[in-house]
């Protein structure tokens, strides 16, 4: 090995070290706080599809598809579970074409 690649391991080696040592407990475990990759692409999809129906419920929609786009961009911040993201998300999608009002 040349001296770049045994230096490169060497400090892959220290980082491990310290990724180690670090405490396991409360908020040090997670840099995502309970988050999942997953369910911060479908938090970001499922905001964007709010942010279109607040809109289209602002200029031409009822209130309740711009009612369901705000529940749309809320939600994600109080629910970490992937699934349930996802669920919660779909039916929020669905709804405004179900239930009209205002």
């Amino acid at each position: 090995m040349n001296d770049n690649t045994s230096s490169a391991l060497n400090g892959l080696s220290d980082v491990a070290k310290v990724l180690e040592s670090m405490p396991t407990d409360g908020a040090t475990t997670s840099l995502l706080s309970g988050f999942s990759v997953e369910g911060i692409v479908a938090s970001i999809l499922f905001s964007i599809v709010g942010m279109a129906y607040t809109r289209m419920g602002r200029k031409n929609g009822p209130i309740s598809t711009m009612l369901f786009g705000i529940a749309l961009m809320v939600f994600p911040y109080f629910v970490t579970e992937t699934s349930n993201i996802v669920m919660m998300g779909s039916a929020l999608t669905i709804l405004p074409f179900i239930v009209k009002f205002g």
